[in-house]
């Protein structure tokens, strides 16, 4: 039976330990990293409703002057902040002067229009001046409605900012956030104070301020359902 060569095979081992000898030491396989639990976010109230946690979505505190953290049916969760925000001021701005010429106009007539305030709705739907009022506030809109796209695509504008300062109020930061916030609370005042003078004028029909009672006399009782009391006739 042959027998087959040594060397070549005991050559080929020795090589084989000789470039094991040779190569560098491996280091040992790190540990696998054990990844730290997340921190739990911070919970933040609602400044306005504490028993409630103040939403995402409002931004960061103090991002807008008067943010107290109230929106408990998450509106900002389905619009814009800014466009929510943008809303908020001009209806507040509309309030004031609709609430100072709601009261104005029970003590101060144009001449050919003696009407009260509560009258002076249906009088000038009825003569189409109502018509010329959509007309030039739908114009406002639409020009506003520009300003408010550019800022909800991320011009940098401000809610409700149109640079109207002709007297220069707003020249100094700190007094102007002061005046943006003092503007915000009393048009926030003012939605709930129109609302409230329209019904109380409607219900009493009486001209400033508004109160039950006769219109001329006040406190004397009037002619009104809720003043009138039914006696039993005697036989």
């Amino acid at each position: 039976m042959p027998m087959r060569p040594v060397a070549p095979a005991m050559g080929r081992l020795a090589q084989s330990v000789r470039m094991e000898a040779e190569a560098p030491a491996q280091a040992p396989a790190a540990a696998p990293a054990v990844e730290k639990p997340a921190a739990a976010p911070e919970v933040v109230m609602s400044q306005a409703l504490p028993f409630l946690v103040r939403r995402a979505s409002l931004g960061p505190v103090g991002k807008y002057v008067g943010d107290v953290g109230f929106d408990p049916v998450g509106w900002t969760e389905i619009f814009p902040i800014e466009w929510l925000r943008e809303a908020e001021i001009k209806h507040s701005r509309v309030a004031m002067l609709a609430f100072l010429g709601f009261v104005f106009t029970d003590f101060y007539h144009l001449p050919g229009f003696d009407y009260t305030t509560l009258e002076a709705h249906d009088a000038t739907v009825a003569s189409g001046a109502m018509s010329q009022l959509l007309l030039w506030i739908g114009l406002l809109e639409v020009i506003s409605t520009i300003s408010i796209d550019q800022m909800l695509r991320g011009s940098g504008r401000e809610p409700g900012d149109f640079g109207f300062d002709p007297i220069g109020f707003g020249s100094d930061p700190v007094k102007l956030k002061e005046l943006q916030m003092k503007e915000l609370a009393n048009g926030r005042l003012a939605m709930f104070a129109f609302g409230g003078v329209v019904t109380q004028s409607v219900l009493t029909g009486n001209s400033f301020p508004y109160l039950f009672g006769d219109a001329e006399t006040f406190g004397s009782g009037g002619n009104f359902a809720w003043n009138v009391v039914v006696t039993a006739s005697m036989p």
